[in-house]
């Protein structure tokens, strides 16, 4: 009898964890998703975020692109840009949430947000801002001062 109460609770304890959202993790760390990340070059990454679906969409891309930040300041960059993005593309997203935000960008960055729960894309870090490139290059450290924030805000 005990057995039979102990697996109940088991089974009853697991089936509510599955049912929340993943939170921000490195792939692994439990069964319901995470970041992953691999070097391409010395500047050139692949990043990758898995989750549930529990897991907004709109949720995986802002931890994708949070862990695109995380990544270029760990291998010691100052800014990102997206090479290849999230795609195909299901509704616009804003990363930043005013334009005054920055004092180096003029607008909001808006991104592609795709249906579904698994996200991966390119991006080449910098140590400067460059010149000239296809697509503005966003500062790391800024947007994960300004996106955690805004996480520990809105609860996501």
């Amino acid at each position: 009898m005990n057995k039979l109460r102990v697996s109940s609770t088991l089974v009853l304890v697991a089936g509510l964890f599955g049912c929340e959202a993943t939170p921000y993790q490195k792939l692994g760390a439990t069964p319901a998703g995470g970041y992953s990340e691999e070097a391409m070059s010395q500047d050139t990454f692949y990043i990758k975020f898995s989750a549930n679906s529990y897991t907004s969409p709109k949720v995986v891309c802002r931890y994708l692109y949070r862990r695109a930040a995380e990544v270029t300041l760990r291998y010691g960059f100052q800014f990102f840009a997206v090479v290849r993005g999230p795609s195909p593309s299901a509704e616009r997203m804003r990363l930043y949430a005013s334009e005054d935000a920055y004092n180096d960008m003029a607008a909001p960055i808006e991104v592609d947000v795709p249906q579904g729960n698994r996200l991966q894309m390119v991006i080449q870090c910098f140590t400067d801002m460059p010149e000239q490139h296809e697509i503005r290059p966003i500062n790391a450290h800024e947007y994960l001062e300004k996106h955690v924030r805004l996480e520990l805000n809105s609860g996501s």
